[in-house]
C-alpha cells in the first residue's frame, strides 16, 4: 500500500487529507513537527511527503534539506495555502518534487494527484537508473579498450625482450642478457604501476589516502608522465614525440604552499589534461604552449590547465566527458575524461571546458582540500 507522509501544523486540515486519500486506499500518517515527520521517515520511508510551509517547530524547507540527507531519491511536494514564488522557488531548490497552493481544487484532486506524483517519480528514477545503467556499461567496454592497449604494450615489450635472449649463441654477451632481463623487469614493473592506478581509481575511500605535498611537483610528474610517447599509438608516436620537444610548459602552481592532496587523483587528472592539451597541439606549428595555474579559495584549489592547440567544435565540446568519446574523433588509450571528471567528483568539486577552434582549450577544475565537507560541489568553475 502507498504510504502518504503528512507534515502539516493545522490539525484540522491534516486530518481532512489524511482522510481523503484514506478513503482512496492510501495508507497514512500525519504529524504538525518536522522532527517528527524526520523520525517517522527514518522508520519507514514513506512513498510521499506532502509538507505545509509552517511546522510547529520548523518548516517545510528545514524538512525537505533534512529528508535530502537521509534520502536523495525522496518524493516531496510542498502544499500551502501561501502562494508565494520565493517559497516555491525554495521548496524546488530544497528538493521538492513540485509545489501546490491549497484550494478547493487541491482538496478535490488529492487522491488523482497522489498518484500521478508517486507514478511520475518513480519513471523517474527508472529512467536514471536505465542511464546509470547504460552509462556502466559504457564505461566498462571503454576500461576494456583501455586495459587491452596498455597491457597489450607492456607485455609485447616483456615477451620482446625475453625472446632476444638467446642461450644457446656464444656470441650474446652476459651483458647483452642482463639488459634483456632488466628491460624485461622493467616493462612488468611499468604494469604493476598501470594497476596500483586502476586499483586506486576504483578506491571508494581515496580520500583517506591525503597527505601534504607540493602541487607544483604533482603537475610537474604528471607532466613527465603524459609527454612518454609510448602512450601514444605506433603510427602517432615520432609526431608526438616531436610536438612534446616543442612544447613550453608553464607551471604556475609554484607559489602555491604544501596542499593537503591524494598524490595519485591529482597526477591521474594533471596527467590526462595534459596528454589531451599535447595531442592538440599536434597540429600547432608556432609556439606550442601548455600552462597550469593554482589558488586557494577556501577549501578549496581551484585549477586550470590550458594550451593554445587546436581546440574544440561545439559538437566535440558538449560530448567531451561522454564515456567512450575521444577529443580526437576516436576511442582513446589513456586516462578519459570521464574518468578525470569522476575523480574530481570523488574530491568534492567540479570540471568544465571552454574551448575555441583554432585557438586552444581551458580546463578549470575544483578541488576540495580542507575545511568542513560541504554537501554539494562547490560550483567555483564559473570563467
Amino acid at each position: 500500500m502507498t504510504l502518504v507522509l503528512i507534515a502539516e501544523i493545522n490539525k484540522v486540515t491534516a486530518d481532512y487529507i489524511a482522510g481523503t486519500l484514506a478513503s482512496a486506499g492510501y495508507e497514512t500518517r500525519a504529524t504538525d513537527s518536522q522532527t517528527d515527520a524526520l523520525a517517522i521517515y527514518q522508520e519507514r520511508k514513506a512513498d510521499l511527503v506532502f509538507t505545509n510551509y509552517y511546522l510547529g517547530d520548523g518548516n517545510g524547507i528545514a524538512l525537505l534539506k533534512a529528508l535530502a540527507k537521509v534520502d536523495p531519491d525522496f518524493l516531496a511536494v510542498m502544499a500551502t495555502g501561501i502562494g508565494s514564488e520565493d517559497i516555491a522557488r525554495q521548496a524546488v531548490l530544497s528538493g521538492a518534487f513540485d509545489y501546490v497552493v491549497k484550494g478547493g481544487d487541491f482538496y478535490r484532486d488529492l487522491p488523482e494527484m497522489a498518484g500521478r506524483f508517486v507514478r511520475l517519480h518513480r519513471e523517474l528514477l527508472e529512467g536514471r537508473r536505465a542511464a546509470a545503467d547504460s552509462e556502466r556499461l559504457e564505461a566498462q567496454v571503454e576500461l576494456a579498450g583501455w586495459l587491452d592497449h596498455n597491457f597489450k604494450n607492456i607485455l609485447s615489450a616483456a615477451t620482446g625482450f625475453l625472446s632476444l635472449l638467446d642461450f644457446g649463441n656464444p656470441d650474446q654477451s652476459d651483458g647483452k642478457r642482463r639488459e634483456y632481463v632488466s628491460d624485461t623487469m622493467e616493462a612488468l614493473r611499468t604494469a604493476m604501476k598501470l594497476l596500483d592506478r586502476l586499483s586506486a581509481l576504483g578506491h571508494s575511500g581515496s580520500r583517506e589516502g591525503a597527505r601534504q605535498a607540493l602541487v607544483s611537483q604533482v603537475a610537474d610528474d604528471a607532466y613527465r608522465s603524459a609527454r612518454d610517447p609510448e602512450k601514444s599509438q605506433p603510427e602517432d608516436r615520432a609526431a608526438f614525440a616531436a610536438t612534446a620537444d616543442r612544447t613550453s610548459f608553464l607551471n604556475l602552481t609554484r607559489p602555491l604552499p604544501p596542499q593537503r592532496v591524494v598524490f595519485e587523483d591529482l597526477f591521474t587528472v594533471f596527467e590526462a589534461l595534459f596528454r589531451n592539451s599535447l595531442e592538440s597541439l599536434l597540429t600547432v606549428r608556432d609556439g606550442p604552449e601548455i600552462s597550469v595555474s593554482a589558488e586557494r579559495e577556501g577549501p578549496y584549489l581551484v585549477f586550470e590547465v590550458s594550451d593554445n592547440g587546436r581546440g574544440m567544435d561545439e559538437k566535440v565540446l558538449k560530448r567531451a566527458f561522454d564515456p567512450l568519446f575521444s577529443t580526437k574523433g576516436q576511442v582513446g588509450v589513456g586516462v578519459s575524461l570521464t574518468i578525470v571528471k569522476t575523480l574530481v567528483q570523488r574530491h568534492l568539486g567540479e570540471i568544465t571546458v571552454k574551448s575555441d577552434p583554432g585557438r586552444g582549450t581551458r580546463f578549470r577544475f575544483t578541488y576540495f582540500v580542507g575545511g568542513e565537507e560541504p554537501s554539494s560541489p562547490s560550483g567555483k568553475t564559473g570563467w
